[in-house]
């Protein structure tokens, strides 16, 4: 079965090859031609971007993150916002994906009161959740699969994978310095550091041109820097801080990179 996917792969990418070409193009500028806006202090309710992830110049799925409302959770008042991905084409038939991930971010404090995820990918599936209480650095996790219950000792003001993304967004960072945070994920903590690295123009084909800049996220665990990927993502320099572009560089040569495009602004 692994022999004839990885023919399946060969040949698509061998028939696509001649044709490859980027969604998007970066003109690179000064720092001084470019400012960043200072964000806005709140999300706006109702913001939906969608996205696309190509591989090899191929679309192979798509991605929507969204602010859906204003709510009380564990008596705080937070944001829900959802991330959903899911493969498509020759991509769903190789390694099927299909996620639906929520965080609940204190509108206050910024920081995540409840991580949900329910994950289908290949043959494996999740249905799960963390609870954090911020305040005594706890984090609890529920499986609804299999009941199973754990407890963690987190960071005060700790991030999930999806809260820390909105934690950027709405933080002032300045020129040299660097925006760090604790994320709690798969069991783990990590230390994550975010330094803007460049600045230019993104063009992105069909929806326009933005003056952006790129941030580097790097990731610590008990102090070894996470080498499997390297992630670079340009948001706008405006103050609602739209992430436009991620490209990700796997160390793995045959995963190569996967670029994610922003397509739509609702």
């Amino acid at each position: 079965m692994k022999l004839r996917k990885l023919s399946i792969l060969v040949i698509v990418i061998f028939i696509s090859g001649c044709g490859i070409t980027s969604s998007y193009k970066i003109k690179e500028k000064k720092p001084e031609e470019i400012k960043i806006t200072a964000p806005k202090p709140k999300l706006r309710v109702g913001e939906k971007l969608t996205y696309k992830a190509e591989w090899m110049g191929m679309d192979v799925g798509f991605a929507v993150l969204s602010v859906d409302e204003i709510m009380e959770l564990n008596g705080r008042e937070v944001y829900h916002i959802s991330a959903k991905a899911e493969t498509i084409s020759f991509a769903a038939k190789l390694f099927p994906v299909e996620d639906e991930i929520s965080t609940y971010l204190d509108t206050k404090e910024l920081y995540p009161i409840r991580f949900d995820k329910k994950q289908k990918e290949g043959k494996k599936q999740k249905d799960e959740y963390v609870d954090f209480d911020q305040e005594k650095g706890k984090a609890f996790y529920t499986s609804r699969i299999t009941n199973e219950k754990k407890e963690f000792n987190v960071p005060k003001g700790v991030q999930d994978p999806v809260s820390c993304i909105y934690y950027f967004r709405l933080s002032s960072i300045k020129e040299g310095e660097s925006l760090f945070a604790n994320v709690h994920l798969n069991d783990k903590n990590w230390f994550l550091e975010t330094r803007i690295a460049n600045r230019g123009i993104v063009k992105i084909k069909g929806l326009g041109k933005y003056q952006a800049f790129m941030a580097e996220p790097m990731s610590w665990f008990q102090g070894e820097l996470n080498k499997n990927a390297k992630v670079s993502i340009w948001f706008s320099i405006d103050e609602e801080r739209i992430p436009l572009l991620i490209v990700v560089k796997s160390s793995i040569p045959l995963v190569g990179t996967v670029t994610i495009t922003l397509q739509k602004i609702e």
